[in-house]
């Protein structure tokens, strides 16, 4: 009986012998994962924070088809895309814009409320990177009087230089100052911009440094700015491929500067001898686009971005956009060929970021500091509800309706934008309440048809707006820096006066056109995928911090994006 029953028992053996070695492999497994260290103790090398200045996320689907494999399609293919992403705050310019992305908050908070603010003890304009106490370093005049002092709340690159004890490097690159500088914040290593001229070439101010790196001025010695202008842009595809709603010779564009007409082919070499040589028509051409992403690249390697283990921080602004879309619109041919060359250079960068810090190594994200509206003048000759409201006019409407109730006086102080300042010497002499003058102003502002809403300083800093409009405007107002009384138009409708002409778009509204932009996150702990619900630009700067294993910015207000982040 014991030799019948011996094969059985060595089966059993053998068996048990097979699970025991699949619980150790699995424990073995468990107790590893266990000791796996956290993802943010292996953050990305470099992370690259890219801006389009005034992108739109229809962009992207209406040229996909025209795109190459490595710019837009290779972010939103192999990344996350969120496709409902908003600027939840009013008004949406490029300099709350960049901040309130690299903030992760509102101009409520971090104080940059518009491009140009007034001042009301001066009754001065003060540009919103404006320091007199500046001085340009490789470049003189206005333009070096730059620096971040007016942003009253910290970056992802303060963090990021306080979390790895000033060892990160941090560098703004942009043609436009504000779009460099807001980025980088009060403490971070440099920023520079675009100086124009008859040379035209980057440069920063006192804030950062004494004098330019070497690698900035040889980048600067080679005249790229001119060569760029040398020839002609033309359509980088046939035009039949284009996605044109409009023919390219129509009434609704500007042409560029020193032209004749708003068509391609331009000869931006006369364009540039009939400007008498400035290069500021770089700012409207593909050129532009270019040589930001050469100084990009520049930068990467003269500063060894992303070449150790502690991260860095390079933030990018593509400005043309934005110049070219104010004065064309959404619809332009020129427009679509813009983003199309744009992509290429996307790519480029792309690809020199796969050799200079490694596929895997870094992290990008892109997105917009705002988008626009469709021009109004070919929307109302569409038929939809669209046009312009004359500022001068409204204004003089609501000064009527206030001396009329408290007395003959100029008591609309200045209007920047949709805020009206009123005359607070005048105010006070009367002996009346400011919160009464206020309301008689919105009240007047109310009876115009194109304004959809009027709040008043008062009410914005008394009350809570949860959702909708008002809670927009509400988290885009300062007391100390925003107007009397803030209004909006409605959807369609830009501000005009008499005589303008009715061309190119406009932006700074809280509806969709102005406020819907892409983000796109891509690379080293990205989990690709499409986002469908409803997120914010300030999401951004919470979950980078996340990914680099640092805190927030100081008054970052977003929430961590963890749909996107691999864990």
């Amino acid at each position: 009986s014991s030799s019948t029953s011996l094969p059985v028992t060595l089966d059993h053996m053998r068996s048990l012998f097979v699970r025991l070695s699949v619980m150790s492999v699995l424990c073995a497994m468990v107790v590893a994962a266990a000791a796996q260290a956290p993802t943010w103790q292996h953050p990305p090398k470099l992370v690259v924070g890219i801006v389009v200045d005034q992108m739109r996320t229809d962009y992207l689907y209406r040229y996909w088809s025209n795109f190459g494999e490595g710019g837009f399609k290779r972010l939103a293919g192999q990344g996350a895309f969120l496709r409902d992403a908003h600027f939840d705050y009013a008004p949406t310019q490029t300099g709350p814009g960049h901040a309130s992305v690299y903030t992760g908050t509102t101009p409520a908070h971090h104080g940059i409320v518009t491009n140009d603010m007034f001042v009301r003890s001066t009754g001065n304009i003060l540009y919103c990177v404006q320091d007199d106490g500046a001085v340009g370093v490789g470049g003189s005049g206005y333009k070096g009087q730059r620096s971040p002092f007016n942003l009253l709340s910290g970056t992802m690159a303060d963090e990021l230089e306080r979390r790895f004890d000033g060892r990160s490097r941090t560098i703004g690159i942009a043609m436009k100052d504000r779009s460099a500088i807001l980025p980088i914040g009060r403490t971070g290593d440099a920023a520079y911009w675009f100086f124009e001229g008859t040379e035209g070439h980057f440069a920063t101010s006192t804030w950062y440094m004494k004098e330019l790196p070497q690698w900035v001025k040889d980048f600067n010695a080679q005249g790229l700015a001119t060569k760029y202008l040398s020839g002609t842009w033309d359509l980088l595809l046939p035009i039949e491929r284009y996605h044109q709603v409009l023919p390219d010779d129509n009434p609704y564009e500007e042409p560029l500067m020193g032209a004749a007409n708003a068509t391609l082919p331009a000869d931006l070499k006369a364009l540039l001898e009939a400007n008498g040589g400035n290069t500021a028509l770089l700012r409207y051409v593909p050129g532009s686009n270019t040589i930001t992403t050469d100084m990009a690249i520049a930068a990467m390697v003269g500063e060894a971005l992303g070449k150790d283990d502690v991260p860095d921080l390079l933030a990018i602004s593509y400005s043309a956009p934005d110049e070219l879309g104010h004065s064309v619109g959404p619809r332009a041919l020129e427009i679509e060929d813009m983003y199309l060359r744009l992509d290429r250079e996307l790519a480029r960068l792309l690809t020199e970021l796969d050799a200079h810090v490694g596929k895997g190594s870094y992290t990008v994200f892109l997105t917009a500091d705002h988008a626009a509206v469709d021009v109004p003048e070919y929307l109302k000759d569409q038929r939809a509800s669209a046009g312009y409201v004359d500022m001068p006019e409204l204004v003089g409407a609501v000064n009527s309706a206030l001396s009329a109730r408290f007395g003959e006086g100029t008591w609309v102080r200045k209007r920047v934008k949709e805020q009206l300042f009123l005359n607070d010497s005048l105010i006070t002499a009367r002996k009346l309440d400011p919160a009464v003058v206020q309301r008689a102003a919105a009240d007047a502002l109310l009876k115009e048809p194109a304004i959809a809403e009027a709040l008043t300083a008062s009410d914005l800093v008394r009350l809570t707006y949860p959702t909708g409009i008002r809670n927009m405007v509400q988290r885009g107002f300062m007391p100390a820096r925003s107007g009397d009384v803030c209004f909006v138009l409605r959807p369609g409708y830009s501000p005009g006066w008499s005589g303008m002409v009715k061309q190119g778009t406009d932006h700074g509204a809280p509806w969709n056109y102005d406020t819907h932009v892409p983000i796109l996150f891509y690379g080293q702990g990205v989990r690709p995928g499409e986002v469908l619900h409803r997120t914010s630009i300030t999401d951004i700067a919470p979950t980078v911090s996340m990914l680099l294993g640092m805190t927030m910015p100081d008054a970052a207000t977003g929430r961590v994006l963890e749909e996107v982040l691999t864990r």
